[in-house]
């Protein structure tokens, strides 16, 4: 990847003329679903999901010309807060207003720790974070899929999962230690495209580290930004300065309060450049 040279700039989202950045939070239970209508403006600036939900599952489904309708999964057995961001949420022929999505999830019976993964709807994963000394078993088998603890000749273990053919949606699987003293959460975020992004405006991930991060964070990317953002989940802007460093931008977050941000910011060839971070003291 080439790498970029700028500093960051706050306060304003030149991401697209006229852009702006709202943040929208929705009160959701933990295995319900959540539809926002009327997204972006066909043809001209259509929505796209730029930054998928770190435990959920999203989606845009299409009523009219371009997908318009934002549908979002809660996982099961889960308690927290989850966030997607959607390009040109609120748009017009002229404007592109990216939204930031929260939805804080309530659940009676959650399951702890959590493991989400990303899995293509014509493949499979296997996560190898169990032991055999554990005695993991499949307390609840995957809704649409098939999982099995997989036992290792060193003692290590996992879990294999597959979703049905033709599924695309949110699974998850529940596995017992210890004789049922202890619970894994397994989440299957299953697309068919795991692509995000169309003609007018692409759609990027860019690497950063430590994440979480406590006082610096360090971005890699390849070519000229305009602009830089930090966003809070209020979508309140930060004010972050940038400096090279190497191959390297060094993000400066020793004044930036705990908490959730989203990173980004629009190359000069339209490329939105997202990254979901995490700030801990």
């Amino acid at each position: 990847m080439k790498k970029m040279l700028l500093v960051a700039m706050a306060l304003a989202l030149p991401l697209l003329a006229g852009a702006q950045t709202f943040t929208e939070t929705r009160d959701i239970t933990c295995g319900d679903t959540s539809i926002v209508g009327s997204l972006g403006y066909p043809t001209w600036n259509p929505a796209q999901i730029v930054d998928l939900p770190t435990y959920g599952h999203a989606m845009l489904l299409g009523d009219f010309i371009e997908p318009n309708l934002l549908q979002y999964v809660a996982p099961p057995h889960f308690e927290g807060v989850d966030t997607l961001v959607v390009a040109c949420a609120h748009a017009t022929q002229i404007t592109c207003d990216t939204g930031i999505y929260v939805y804080q999830i309530s659940c009676p019976d959650p399951v702890s720790p959590v493991f989400p993964n990303l899995v293509h709807c014509n493949d499979s994963v296997y996560i190898n974070n169990l032991s055999g000394w554990w005695a993991p078993q499949v307390l609840q088998q995957a809704q649409h899929g098939h999982a099995e603890i997989i036992l290792e000749p060193t003692d290590g273990a996992g879990i294999a999962y597959r979703p049905d053919p033709g599924f695309e949606g949110l699974d998850a699987v529940t596995v017992s230690l210890m004789g049922g003293t202890q619970f894994y959460l397994y989440l299957f975020q299953v697309y068919c495209d795991l692509t995000t992004g169309n003609s007018e405006l692409q759609a990027e991930e860019i690497t950063v580290f430590p994440n979480p991060a406590t006082n610096e964070l360090f971005v890699q990317y390849a070519g000229h930004v305009n602009a830089w953002n930090l966003i809070a989940m209020n979508g309140a802007r930060r004010l972050v300065d940038v400096k090279p460093l190497g191959n390297l931008l060094r993000l400066d977050l020793s004044d930036i309060p705990p908490g959730v941000y989203v990173l980004c910011g629009l190359t000069t060839s339209d490329t939105l450049l997202v990254k979901k971070i995490v700030v801990k003291r």
